[in-house]
């Protein structure tokens, strides 16, 4: 009976402290829960769609096989292979709101009988039932062709067929879930089309002969044995020296590669997230731990005449940690409860990303495994901090002292008329400068986060740039691969008509095999362009280089050999260096125009001519007349990809949304550490109104004290973002193939931040000493 007395007392003497640690732990474990839920559904989810749709261990994207049931056969007779299932497709460009695509669009013969895959219904938020049948002249597309090409229904896209203006336009009739290639971080595209669109398309292919800008293709769903040991890497290997595929792929992925395009976007944000909720977590740790330790300074006495009472310190350590554990327990179910919501809207918010629709489940195992991480360490945190309960004597209780009385400040400050405000705060900051502590930590946390995440947007840039120069081999503002008879001078020459050309050269993008595994080659004319990470470019027609990704697949290093296969003959190479180029997932290689001629066919359409324009400006209007003027007959593409602009837009919602948890963190941080701190200095309140201070400037003098010490706070926070913000991002990067991360100073990634939480404590601290206002001389009589 005494305990709950004594705990419900407690409970309502500090209820706006611990009102707050509950909102604290209720935001932490709601952030913390949603990024768990999403993370882990949507993994779980792409996964098991990509198995329930049959996309195999491999799954290899072939063009113009003479005898598609021949291959697939020779495939399914080797002893590692249990099956190989085929998804016809037709590859051709496409055009959709006056924009055209980087990559081939992959149009897909729908067949309800197969039941593979999900249909949107309008609004995106759930399924319909699949149509009975496509009706000629509709497509169904992925939901980020939204985000890729603002395509919506009821609208146009036109893909070329065949030179001479051969084109089929086709409306969109609805949107429908591929877990293969549906986010908007994958080029490729997949659109379903009828029956009679797929076989009248089929037609036109065959008709126009030479001059078919499309081309028939399929999908090799390739099944491992049941129970092999094989790796996927082994298994391509012995594709490529037992069948034929190697002559007819576009390209080749594991199901781990693909599942890591469709979830990069996903990953990277659910980490951010999850990494900012965590420092928030350490904050409020913090926090709480210095409001402890203010309650047990106002309760002193009152824990001094318990323990003459009876009542040992630790019991009363006990029924202090209860009070705290009554807000946290609640506060994290709550979170978590609110997570069931906050996921759904989440997977809402990302389906025009992600191509596919995010389960709102909670992962229970995880969610536990949080839940007690986050009480742990909250409980752990008081229970530290509680120890100071022992400390307490009955002695200096009954004095009216408290543990830090007696003591004085090894610093002075004299009080005169000239600058009293800035001498008050300076003194009250230094005397009381263990209850700014709290601020101070907050600070660091706050604006670190914050800070770090800035960086990561200047280094993306207003245009995707940073991301791109390290998606691409090399630099350039513009590139156009000649796909008909136009000679490349003509191209030039319109180029010329609307700015000049600094620089150019050449790149090609052949499909190679590396010791037996299949990569893309970055072929290039002027190989310092590469950017090397390590050793050197590859100069002359023996060497090559590897990104990190490929030498990590590969287990080799600067100065091993390996063996390279193109498409006319197979010869040795020395890796003579390590460079960046993120595109598949890293899984590339580099090579000189000299070495790739020596085992690989040259001809005018391999080679993308690649321009460094004096008005980069200009880059649209260029696009626009070079397709005007050629068609179908050139491919241009600027130094960007449709997915960029979904990253772009979700970085800036990200940083958005944390100055607002951090507004709302600071807040309540500065509602609970002022209210301790004006407790405390009540006495030197009305001292100070006794000498004339007006309560407008004791305000303004309490907000100086939480500025400065915010401040303090704030910069060593940049300063931290500066020092660890490379290596650490680079280290989470590597997973999408980006190994050497880069980011610079700015206002906005670094004054901005720091001056941002100076000013949001500031501010709130002059709101939360409103209560200044209530305190007069009378103080002096009471206390």
């Amino acid at each position: 009976m005494e305990n709950r007395i004594l705990i419900k007392a407690g409970m309502h003497r500090h209820r706006g402290s611990l009102a707050g640690i509950f909102i604290l732990v209720f935001m932490i474990s709601a952030a913390l829960s949603t990024a768990a839920a999403v993370w882990t559904n949507a993994g779980h989810y792409v996964r098991t769609e990509m198995d329930r749709t049959g996309f195999g261990d491999l799954t290899a994207w072939v063009s113009k096989v003479p005898e598609i049931k021949e291959l697939k056969s020779s495939i399914e007779s080797l002893n590692e292979v249990e099956q190989v299932r085929t998804q016809e497709l037709i590859f051709s460009k496409y055009e959709a709101a006056k924009e055209q695509s980087d990559s081939d669009g992959q149009l897909i013969r729908w067949n309800r009988s197969e039941n593979r895959y999900r249909f949107f219904d309008g609004d995106l938020s759930g399924y319909r039932d699949p149509p009975d049948r496509i009706k000629p002249g509709q497509v169904y597309v992925s939901p980020s062709m939204v985000s890729v090409m603002e395509v919506q229904i009821g609208d146009k896209i036109t893909f070329p067929i065949a030179r001479n203006g051969k084109k089929i336009s086709l409306t969109v009739s609805g949107y429908y879930e591929d877990p293969y290639m549906g986010s908007s971080m994958i080029g490729m595209k997949g659109f379903l089309v009828s029956q009679e669109d797929y076989s009248m398309i089929h037609g036109l292919i065959r008709d126009a002969g030479m001059n078919a800008l499309a081309r028939d293709g399929a999908m090799l769903h390739i099944q491992k044995k049941q129970g092999s040991k094989l790796s996927v890497s082994g298994l391509n290997q012995i594709l490529n020296k037992e069948t034929e595929l190697p002559k007819y792929t576009e390209f080749i992925y594991s199901k781990d590669a693909v599942a890591g395009f469709m979830l990069i976007l996903h990953n990277a944000f659910c980490g951010l997230f999850a990494a900012f909720a965590a420092v928030l977590l350490c904050a409020a740790a913090l926090i709480m731990g210095h409001s402890i330790s203010a309650v047990i300074e106002q309760e002193y006495v009152n824990m001094g005449i318990l323990k003459t009472m009876g009542v040992t310190g630790k019991r009363l350590r006990w029924i202090q940690l209860i009070q705290y554990l009554t807000v946290i327990v609640p506060g994290m179910g709550a979170g978590l409860l609110a997570a069931i919501p906050l996921s759904k809207r989440v997977g809402g918010m990302t389906v025009t990303a992600s191509g596919v629709l995010i389960p709102a489940t909670l992962p229970v195992r995880f969610c536990i495994f949080c839940f007690l991480v986050i009480l742990l360490l909250l409980a752990g945190s008081a229970a530290f901090k509680l120890r100071k309960i022992s400390r307490v004597t009955p002695m200096k209780a009954i004095r009216g002292e408290t543990e830090d009385s007696g003591k004085q400040p090894g610093i002075r400050f004299s009080i005169g008329a000239e600058g009293l405000k800035v001498r008050l705060a300076l003194r009250q900051l230094y005397t009381g400068r263990r209850r700014y502590l709290g601020i101070v930590s907050v600070a660091v946390l706050l604006a670190f986060s914050v800070s770090l995440v800035g960086r990561m947007d200047t280094w993306l840039g207003p245009d995707g740039k940073g991301m791109m120069d390290a998606f691409n081999p090399a630099e350039h503002d513009i590139g156009v691969q000649a796909l008909g008879r136009q000679e490349p001078e003509k191209v030039r020459e319109t180029i010329l008509s609307f700015t000049g050309i600094k620089d150019s050269y050449q790149l090609a993008m052949p499909d190679v095999s590396v010791n037996g595994r299949n990569y893309t080659a970055n072929v290039i004319t002027e190989p310092e362009r590469f950017h090397i990470l390590q050793g050197k470019t590859c100069t002359g027609g023996q060497e090559i280089v590897l990104t990190e990704a490929a030498a990590s697949d590969l287990g080799v290093s600067i100065g091993d050999t390996l063996t390279v296969r193109g498409d006319k003959d197979s010869k040795n190479y020395r890796v003579s260096g390590i460079y960046q180029c993120a595109n598949g997932m890293g899984n590339n290689i580099g090579m000189s125009r000299e070495g790739y001629l020596s085992i690989g066919t040259d001809h005018r359409q391999l080679w993308c001519h690649h321009y460094f324009l004096e008005d980069p400006s200009l880059k649209p209007q260029i696009t626009k007349a070079l397709s005007a003027a050629y068609g179908g007959d050139v491919h241009v593409h600027e130094n960007s990809w449709p997915g960029l602009w979904g990253i772009i837009s979700a970085m800036k919602v990200l940083l958005v949304f944390m100055y607002g948890m951090t507004a709302l963190f600071v807040s309540i941080v500065t509602a609970m550490t002022s209210g301790k701190i004006l407790a405390a200095e009540k006495q030197d309140m009305g001292i100070f109104k006794s000498m004339g201070v007006s309560s407008r400037d004791l305000r303004l003098n309490f907000a100086l004290r939480f500025g400065v010490t915010s401040a303090i706070g704030s910069a060593a926070g940049v300063l931290l973002a500066a020092l660890v913000t490379d290596p650490v991002v680079s280290a989470v990067m590597r997973f999408a193939g980006i190994s050497n991360f880069s980011s610079v100073w700015s206002v906005g990634n670094s004054l901005f931040p720091a001056a941002a939480v100076t000013l949001l404590f500031t501010g709130f601290a002059y709101l939360s000493a409103g209560k200044i206002k209530k305190t007069d001389m009378t103080v002096l009589i009471t206390e």
